[in-house]
């Protein structure tokens, strides 16, 4: 078993958290781009057009800011990563995102004709409330933070619901290397944490959150993707190898083997999705 142990920890390369990729459909984009800009006060900070994968036909990035990009491909088949389901299940990852004045933008949205949840107490005592942004219906999750002194919306944690967490707290100190920052078992909530890419020692905040009974825990591939770096290209190719190795369930390496940018996700046990990438 100690065996074992030693090499679960040195095949985990260092994980970044690198900000992440809501995936739009093709003829929507710009849309979407105008729906973020109006009611989540981002800002276009780049665009870019091209083939993310070699089997793509053509691709939109839109970056919005805080490492948060936009992503559409244009596609006759089902590409590795570059997929999302829609009109079912909403997966049990919220990413969040921090604003002041919580009940007032809850009201805006709600006049808007945006569904919203009630806003309610999350694992860590914050008030939030989901929302469904755009016209294909993508949630978020707004978390209120009266600190903040400007408008619109900032980066806060990314909440993970499972159905275990003292397995969970496990898997993902064991298979992605995460620490814990805070237990809170028995209130049903573990903090863990990754370093942050663009941050000489800043870490983004990761809660495991126990799910209610009888949820459903299948594998969903949503359209929120929150994403994580490696940094050695070798690395990256061991760390899939490994994960398949140690009966983890991983997509295809997704985009270009040989040189440039390749990415591919995996699952925990409660059918959470996990995106790794290098560049």
């Amino acid at each position: 078993m100690t065996l074992i142990q030693t090499e679960k920890k040195s095949a985990v390369p260092e994980l970044f958290y690198d900000g992440g990729e809501i995936d739009i459909l093709w003829d929507y984009h710009d849309q979407a781009i105008a729906w973020y800009e109006t009611f989540m006060g981002w800002e276009v900070k780049r665009k870019e057009s091209w083939q993310p994968d070699q089997r793509v036909k053509g691709g939109k990035m839109t970056h919005l800011g805080y490492g948060t990009w936009l992503n559409s491909v244009l596609t006759t088949q089902r590409i590795p990563f570059h997929y999302a389901e829609r009109g079912s299940v909403d997966p049990h990852i919220r990413w969040c995102w921090r604003t002041r004045n919580l009940h007032k933008v809850h009201s805006n949205f709600s006049e808007n004709g945006i569904r919203v949840t009630e806003i309610y107490l999350g694992p860590d005592g914050r008030q939030y409330f989901d929302f469904w942004a755009t016209a294909e219906g993508t949630r978020l999750t707004a978390e209120a933070d009266d600190r903040i002194t400007s408008t619109g919306f900032k980066p806060s944690c990314t909440r993970i619901g499972v159905s275990d967490l003292q397995t969970a707290s496990k898997w993902y100190r064991e298979f992605v290397g995460m620490s814990v920052l805070e237990d809170h078992n028995e209130d049903g909530h573990v903090v863990m944490s990754l370093k942050e890419n663009h941050s000489s020692n800043g870490r983004s905040t990761w809660i495991l959150e126990k799910l209610p009974a009888n949820s459903y825990t299948g594998k969903i591939d949503g359209a929120i993707r929150p994403l994580t770096l490696v940094k050695k290209r070798e690395d990256f190719f061991a760390y899939h190898q490994f994960l398949q190795d140690n009966g983890v369930e991983c997509g295809e390496i997704g985009g270009f083997l040989k040189k440039g940018r390749v990415l591919f996700h995996f699952y925990d046990s409660d059918g959470n999705r996990f995106n790794v990438s290098h560049c």
